[in-house]
């Protein structure tokens, strides 16, 4: 019912053509087939990261990105899942290699980047997992991965949607999910920027200008206290698509979980599946 609200309290702010397609959207009623079955996918080393995929006929595909040290069992991933699922776009969500359900020693190889390593995951989700034009939604961490998989991949990329989109690791990270990943370290102990991150990705998403031509919606809390809302007010400017919006929400906090924040986010995922069409 809170979607519902959202969307009815906005209609009158939207162009008519477009409020109207979102009406007519919503109306469309898709038989609710549940998560994904739990796969597999291989990855170098032995290593396998886990899924769950929902078909769908409705195109573009929608694929989510967790945050650092999260999985795709988090209340966010669950409810862009619901959302793709009652409108009939396929949906991927998946753990980065260490995290979640993922098969494989959590514990990274001497030198390797951990942010490097979760950035291929989700190149290889892309890249096997789907097929044809995408939505990227990226939580934190996540947020980078989907600004530099959208940089590499433009045809394959249509749209992004950040929540707490984080560009820069110059201070210890905080889990983006209250069910962290099973195999996440107890001792909060962070990765350092030191080691976490290849720095050709730190000169490309602190450049002023940002070669991220598709359209992009960024959400963020202004009670966020790890990662401050004015990164995404930053990020909007040095973007170099002319179709970015800022959704700013004044209680939210870095998670943004709670009951509103997810019916916020489900709100846009659909005005901006019309409006990206």
């Amino acid at each position: 019912m809170l979607i519902q609200k959202w969307m009815a309290s906005t209609y009158q702010l939207l162009p008519r053509s477009v409020a109207v397609a979102v009406q007519l959207k919503t109306r469309t009623t898709f038989t609710m087939s549940g998560a994904g079955q739990l796969q597999y996918l291989d990855r170098p080393g032995g290593h396998k990261i886990s899924y769950r995929k929902t078909e769908g006929l409705k195109s573009p595909g929608v694929i989510f990105l967790p945050g650092f040290m999260s999985n795709m069992n988090g209340g966010k991933a669950l409810a862009v899942e619901r959302y793709s699922q009652h409108h009939g776009h396929s949906y991927v969500r998946f753990d980065y290699q260490g995290c979640g359900e993922s098969i494989g020693d959590p514990e990274l190889a001497a030198g390797t980047r951990a942010f490097d390593v979760w950035k291929m995951d989700a190149q290889a989700v892309l890249d096997q997992l789907t097929s044809g034009p995408q939505i990227l939604v990226g939580s934190s961490m996540g947020g980078a991965i989907m600004l530099l998989l959208a940089i590499e991949n433009p045809t394959r990329v249509q749209a992004l949607l950040g929540v707490s989109t984080a560009v820069t690791f110059d201070k210890p990270l905080t889990y983006t999910e209250d069910n962290v990943s099973t195999q996440a370290s107890t001792t909060n102990e962070y990765v350092t920027p030191k080691d976490f991150w290849d720095k050709k990705y730190q000169r490309c998403l602190m450049s002023d200008s940002i070669p991220v031509t598709q359209p992009v919606c960024l959400i963020h809390g202004m009670q966020d206290d790890t990662i401050s809302y004015m990164t995404s007010v930053d990020l909007s400017k040095r973007l170099q698509s002319k179709h970015v919006d800022v959704v700013l929400r004044k209680e939210g906090q870095h998670r943004m979980s709670k009951r509103d924040d997810l019916a916020l986010l489900g709100f846009h995922c659909c005005v901006r599946s019309v409006i990206w069409l």
